[in-house]
């Protein structure tokens, strides 16, 4: 019988990610704000909504135990269905944030989608670095 082949993910190399692509979001929005003479509360909203999905990543990271060995496929559907929950979490926080803060959605949501595509493009490549070592180390 042919065993299915197990991977597992980095959880330092993951959180790295998260922090490097959230660190990109705040840096570039920061300075778009900046360069374009927006108010300081624009500004703020760019440094407070990505720490928000940040914080709500690694929860969720913690929870996904990435480290542990599962079935390519298992781990691949896991980490989908991870980070649709993870952003469905982050925005709803987001939604209180816009209530409790009173900042201005459109920034809000913004500064939401860059974080996002920024963590989802990181990760990504994470992940895919793990699967090409699986992949170089199955075909030995």
């Amino acid at each position: 019988m042919m065993m299915e082949p197990t991977v597992s993910f980095s959880f330092r190399r993951l959180v790295l990610a998260q922090l490097s692509a959230t660190c990109i979001s705040i840096v570039g929005w920061v300075a778009c704000t900046m360069i374009g003479g927006f108010d300081t509360q624009i500004v703020l909203v760019g440094v407070v909504e990505p720490s928000v999905v940040l914080i709500v990543s690694i929860v969720f990271l913690a929870l996904f135990s990435p480290s542990k060995q599962r079935p390519v496929a298992t781990a691949s559907t896991l980490w989908s269905a991870n980070s649709f929950v993870r952003f469905a979490a982050a925005l709803g926080l987001s939604c209180l944030l816009y209530y409790l803060a009173q900042f201005g959605a459109r920034p809000m949501m913004f500064s939401f989608l860059l974080t996002a595509v920024l963590l989802l493009f990181c990760e990504t490549k994470v992940i895919a670095r793990s699967m090409a070592e699986l992949s170089t180390s199955t075909e030995e």
